[in-house]
């Protein structure tokens, strides 16, 4: 295996000793300062990799961090972040403000997103959700995220409050 299909001189990526594509996710548990870890209730979050979390107070509610650590089978053939990651971070970063483990489950029913740079092959995305407004059937949401204070994405999301 040689290449890609976009560039069949670039030499193949490697993540120790086992080429990509398809190269599993590492059992890294280094734990970032200020967050835990907890499998997600949600499969596909998990299938991403560990997803770190940590809750503070906000204007409005709690806002609510996540964090992944990018490696080789979150990058695109550039070893940047690849987009499909970085939508489904800030879906995880939209939804959290507005998710009370104690009620309803919430689901985005819109999200907007801006693309303002990416992730390399081993940083730390931080996604910080920030809930904007919550009424019985809607929720309103936003998140940001960075890398070393770096702006990633901006995102927004309107999630409907299963049940209501």
């Amino acid at each position: 295996m040689r290449g890609s299909a976009i560039d069949p001189d670039r030499p193949p990526r490697t993540s120790g000793t086992i080429l990509c594509p398809g190269v599993p996710m590492t059992d890294q548990t280094d734990i970032p300062d200020g967050y835990s870890y907890d499998l997600s209730i949600s499969a596909f979050i998990n299938h991403i990799g560990r997803v770190y979390s940590r809750r503070e107070a906000g204007a409005v509610g709690d806002d609510v961090w996540a964090a992944l650590r990018i490696e080789q089978h979150h990058v695109n053939a550039w070893n940047l972040c690849h987009g499909a990651v970085m939508a489904s971070m800030a879906e995880i970063g939209t939804a959290g403000p507005g998710w009370d483990p104690d009620g309803p489950p919430v689901v985005a029913i819109e999200m907007s997103m801006q693309f303002i740079g990416a992730p390399k092959l081993g940083e730390l995305l931080e996604v910080r959700g920030i809930l904007v407004k919550k009424t019985r059937s809607l929720v309103f949401t936003r998140a940001e995220a960075e890398v070393d204070g770096k702006p990633i994405f901006i995102a927004t999301s309107v999630q409907k409050v299963i049940g209501n």
